[in-house]
């Protein structure tokens, strides 16, 4: 079973370098860190999640790195920060209307991935993996529920 978890984790962890890289590649010329594109992808696909210790849960990185992209987006116009109504010291964060662009093309380069995937990768063997990786993830949510 370890080798088993340890080899699905490897290989999400290589898909991720994989997709992080090639963002970054196609983001060369507007200089954005792969942290940056992380983070506005991520805002854009989960909305609701919009403070900075959320993003540093969901996505398994520092509350430094958050930061610094949050402050290197915010000062580009991509980011605003808006304080909660309840706790002053939470900001939520939201993408402005300047980061549509950036939105646009990150959608775009994923529906190309997407798309090379499904060329192929059957519907079927598509639904497995995702059968599978749900059956997994159940797993371990009961694990930690105690069941």
């Amino acid at each position: 079973m370890i080798n088993t978890v340890e080899n699905m984790l490897h290989f999400y962890a290589q898909l991720r370098k994989f997709y992080i890289n090639e963002f970054t590649q196609r983001f060369q010329e507007d200089s954005f860190s792969p942290n940056e594109l992380d983070l506005m992808l991520f805002l854009h696909n989960n909305p609701s999640i919009n403070t900075a210790s959320q993003l540093c849960t969901c996505l398994n990185v520092s509350k430094a790195l958050v930061c610094r992209s949050v402050e290197s987006l915010t000062r580009r116009g991509f980011l605003a920060c808006e304080p909660d109504l309840c706790d002053r010291r939470i900001q939520h964060l939201h993408l402005t209307p300047d980061a549509d662009p950036v939105i646009e093309k990150l959608l775009s380069v994923r529906e190309t991935f997407d798309r090379e995937i499904r060329r192929i990768i059957s519907p079927d063997d598509l639904r497995q993996m995702e059968e599978t990786m749900d059956r997994i993830l159940e797993l371990f949510l009961n694990k930690t529920k105690g069941d």
